[in-house]
C-alpha cells in the first residue's frame, strides 16, 4: 500500500468517529430546540437566544482545549509517553479554568438579557435557561479535555460512544425538568438548560472512568497534578489554543452578524438565507472533522522527526478535503430545490433558499480548503497566523464587501450580497491559508515562522 493510500486510511480512520461525535454535539442543541418548541412559541424563541450565547462560547472553550491534539499526538509520536499524563493535568486546569469563566461571561451575559429582549417573558425565559447552562460549562472543560487527549492518542472512538450516550440521555433529562415528571416542576424551556448541564457534567465523568481505565498509569495521581500543573505546558497550551478559540469565533460570529443585517430584509430573505447556513453547516462538518483528524496525523509525523511526511500528509488532506467538498456541491447545484423543499413548503422561501444554496455550493470547495489547510497548520502549531488571516478574510474581506454588495447604492443585492462576500472572503483565506501552510511546512524543524 502507498504512503498516500495510507495516509487517507488512517485520516478516514479518525475522521468517522469525530465527526459522529460534531454531529452529536450539534444534536443536543438541536434536542433543546425541538423539546422547547413543543411547549410555547416564546420556549423556543428564549431557548434560540440563549443558544447565541452559549454555543459561541462552548466553540471557544473547544477551539483553545484542541490544542492539546498536536501537542498530545506530537509527544505519542517521540515516544514521550510519560510527559503524556501532565499534558492531561494541564489540559484539566485549562479546561476547569476557562470553563468557569465560561460560565461566569454566560451569567453576565444572562443578567443583560432582561435589557435587550423586548417580550419580557421571553427574555426571562432566555435568561433562566442561559444561566442553567453557565452552572454546566466548568463540566463541559472537563470533557473537552478528555476528549481531545482521547483523540490525539487515536482512540476517537470511545469519545463517540460516550457523546452519543449523552445525546440520547438529554432527551429524558430535557423531559423531567421541561414536562415537570416525577415531580419535579414543570420549566418549559428553562428545563432544557438544566437537563443539558447534568449531561456536560455525566459526559465529563464518563470520559474521566474511561481515561482513567485506558489511557492513564494504574497510579497515577491525576487531580493532584490538576492542582499543580506544571506552568511551561498550561503556557503552551494558551499560546497555541487561545488563536484557534479566538478564529472559531471569528467564523461562528460573523454568520450571526450577518443574520442580524438581513432582518430588515423581511422574514422570507432571513428563513431563505438560514435554510442555505444550516445545510451549509452541516455538510461543513465533515471537512472540519477531516481538518481536526489532519491536526492529529501532521502532529504525529512532526513528533516522530518526520518533516517530509508531515507535509506531504497536510496536502493529501486538502485534497480529500477538497473531493469530499466538489461531491458536497454538486449535490446542492443539482438538487437546490428538492433540498429547500425540505425546509419549508412556502414558495418563496424555497425560491429564496435555491437560488442561495448555489452560492453555498461554490462556498464548500474555497471553505474545504481553508479549514484542511488550518487544521494542518494546527500541527504545526501555527496558530497566531491563522487567527489574523481568518480574521481579515472573514471581517474585513468577507463581511465588508458582503455588506457593501448587500445594500450598497450601486448593488443592492440582498442576501445574494452577503453570499458572495462570504465565497469571496473565504476564497481568500484558502489561498493565504495554502500559501503560509506551504511557506511553514518547507521549514526544516517545527517552530512556527513569525507571524
Amino acid at each position: 500500500m502507498t504512503f498516500k493510500a495510507q495516509e487517507i486510511r488512517a485520516l478516514l480512520k479518525l475522521t468517522f468517529p469525530i465527526l459522529a461525535t460534531q454531529l452529536a454535539q450539534i444534536g443536543m442543541g438541536t434536542v433543546d430546540t425541538l423539546m422547547s418548541g413543543y411547549v410555547s412559541t416564546r420556549d423556543l424563541a428564549a431557548v434560540a437566544i440563549g443558544t447565541s450565547l452559549w454555543l459561541p462560547t462552548w466553540l471557544f472553550l473547544a477551539g483553545v482545549l484542541v490544542a492539546l491534539s498536536p501537542l498530545a499526538s506530537g509527544l505519542n509520536a517521540a515516544r514521550r509517553n510519560n510527559e503524556l499524563p501532565n499534558l492531561l493535568a494541564a489540559a484539566l486546569w485549562v479546561g476547569i479554568v476557562l470553563g468557569s469563566l465560561s460560565g461566569l461571561l454566560l451569567w453576565a451575559g444572562s443578567s443583560a438579557l432582561p435589557m435587550l429582549v423586548d417580550d419580557p417573558v421571553t427574555a426571562r425565559i432566555a435568561a433562566d435557561y442561559t444561566l442553567a447552562i453557565a452552572f454546566g460549562m466548568p463540566g463541559a472543560g472537563i470533557f473537552l479535555a478528555y476528549r481531545f487527549y482521547a483523540e490525539a492518542l487515536n482512540e476517537p472512538g470511545q469519545v463517540t460512544r460516550i457523546m452519543l450516550t449523552g445525546l440520547l440521555m438529554n432527551i429524558p433529562a430535557n423531559a423531567v425538568f421541561v414536562y415537570g415528571l416525577f415531580g419535579m416542576p414543570e420549566l418549559g424551556g428553562v428545563g432544557c438548560g438544566i437537563g443539558s448541564s447534568l449531561i456536560f457534567a455525566g459526559m465529563a465523568i464518563a470520559m474521566a472512568r474511561n481515561t482513567r481505565k485506558r489511557r492513564l498509569p494504574h497510579d497515577y495521581p491525576l487531580w493532584s497534578h490538576v492542582l499543580r500543573p506544571l506552568k511551561a505546558q498550561v503556557k503552551e497550551m494558551l499560546q497555541i489554543g487561545v488563536p484557534i478559540g479566538v478564529a472559531i469565533f471569528f467564523e461562528v460570529s460573523l454568520f450571526t452578524v450577518i443574520a442580524l443585517f438581513l432582518t430588515e430584509l423581511g422574514p422570507t430573505i432571513v428563513a431563505g438565507h438560514q435554510v442555505a447556513l444550516n445545510l451549509s453547516s452541516l455538510t461543513f462538518m465533515i471537512p472540519l472533522s477531516l481538518g481536526m483528524a489532519l491536526t492529529v496525523r501532521v502532529g504525529h509525523w512532526l513528533g516522530s522527526g518526520q518533516y517530509v511526511l508531515a507535509r506531504r500528509t497536510a496536502w493529501i488532506g486538502i485534497g480529500l478535503n477538497l473531493g469530499i467538498a466538489l461531491l458536497n456541491a454538486s449535490l446542492m447545484v443539482l438538487f437546490s430545490a428538492s433540498i429547500a423543499r425540505l425546509y419549508s413548503p412556502d414558495p418563496a422561501v424555497v425560491s429564496t433558499a435555491a437560488g442561495l444554496l448555489l452560492f453555498a455550493a461554490v462556498f464548500q470547495l474555497s471553505d474545504a480548503i481553508q479549514v484542511a489547510a488550518a487544521g494542518a497548520l494546527r500541527g504545526y502549531k501555527d496558530t497566531v497566523a491563522v487567527m489574523l488571516i481568518t480574521f481579515v478574510a472573514y471581517w474585513l474581506i468577507g463581511l465588508g464587501l458582503g455588506y457593501w454588495l448587500a445594500f450598497g447604492e450601486q448593488t443592492t443585492m440582498g442576501a445574494k450580497g452577503f453570499w458572495s462576500g462570504l465565497v469571496i472572503g473565504l476564497s481568500a483565506a484558502a489561498v493565504a491559508l495554502g500559501y503560509r501552510l506551504y511557506r511553514v511546512s518547507h521549514r526544516p524543524d517545527t517552530r512556527p515562522a513569525s507571524a
